[in-house]
């Protein structure tokens, strides 16, 4: 089976490619930028929204990854957010019309909710965004939804939560300055910097915000799961992709502490405007994928933290090869 994956050349394309690879996929690697892994049997640079026809007819899914995706610069620009991630999406969709391809798996975000009023995040219950970025992926999905009736493009929207860690190998992980506060509290660590923890008298365990971490590997695991599951599902279907459980701000702290050779410079500081007590994915329909994540808490900030030094090491003998 051929798979075409869109931001092939990202943080959670690349685990993606290597999952597939192993899965025994044939995979064709779509970004604007260098794929650099080796993961994959072609490429294809540029834009998803201008993929060629040639390339489509060849594949038999489309893991659709590539989109932009920060929530604050979506409402400075909304509009490089709706052309971008509904009308790049629409195009990609036509071209599968177009070409016959009827698989098609979605990188959906969490962002999808808003806030819902007790901060367990229920497909059935809450679906309104609260920013433009997730206004895009909750667009695309009733738009997969529309494709799939009219034109029987099955789907599978995966609605990522906080994703973290690196593989477990050391062959990829995220780049620095990441928004999470796992990536943010251990770089201010390695920095020996301060570390301000917003809101300490939240109505939670420890005070604290509770939010949802999935590792990146188990993500990609879903992935590979949904291709499986459109073989014998038709239709359009949304599942989020989270621990189920979460963890409080000071947790992750005190985990960065103990499985790594960082201590945090914690200081306290006021609750931040908008920021909600307990943000969880409910993960019962998730199930039906025949996917539960492995890593916990301590394999993501363990994984993160080795990958750091990787590419630290990596970036000094660049520099020494150049000079």
């Amino acid at each position: 089976m051929r798979v075409l994956v869109t931001g092939a050349g990202g943080y959670i394309g690349s685990q993606t490619c290597k999952e597939l690879k192993r899965l025994g996929y044939e995979v064709v690697a779509n970004d604007r930028q260098l794929v650099k892994h080796e993961y994959q049997d072609a490429i294809e640079m540029g834009s998803y929204a201008n993929i060629r026809n040639t390339v489509l007819e060849t594949v038999d899914a489309i893991i659709h990854i590539g989109a932009t995706s920060l929530v604050g610069p979506s409402v400075e620009n909304p509009a490089m957010y709706y052309q971008n991630n509904v009308g790049g999406t629409m195009d990609l969709l036509d071209r599968c019309r177009e070409t016959g391809v009827k698989k098609f798996i979605f990188a959906s975000s969490a962002a999808c909710y808003g806030e819902p009023e007790n901060g367990v995040c229920t497909i059935a219950d809450g679906n309104t965004p609260s920013n433009p970025y997730g206004w895009t992926k909750r667009m695309t999905e009733v738009m997969l939804s529309d494709y799939a009736k009219a034109y029987g493009i099955d789907s599978v929207s995966l609605r990522f939560f906080n994703v973290a860690g690196a593989d477990s190998d050391g062959e990829m992980g995220q780049e620095k300055q990441a928004t999470h506060i796992i990536a943010r509290a251990m770089e201010s660590a390695m920095a020996n910097d301060t570390f301000t923890l917003f809101g300490t008298d939240y109505p939670t365990k420890d005070g604290t915000c509770i939010r949802d971490y999935i590792h990146v590997e188990d993500i990609a695991r879903a992935i590979g799961c949904s291709i499986d599951f459109l073989n014998s599902n038709a239709g359009a279907h949304v599942f989020n992709l989270g621990s189920g459980t979460g963890y409080s701000n000071l947790e992750i702290i005190e985990a960065i502490n103990a499985n790594i050779p960082l201590t945090v410079n914690l200081v306290h500081g006021p609750k931040r405007p908008g920021d909600p007590p307990c943000l969880i994915a409910d993960t019962t329909e998730t199930k039906i994928l025949g996917w539960q994540p492995i890593h916990k808490l301590d394999k993501i900030v363990q994984t993160a933290y080795n990958w750091y030094n990787i590419k630290s090491e990596k970036n000094i003998d660049e520099q020494i090869s150049t000079n």
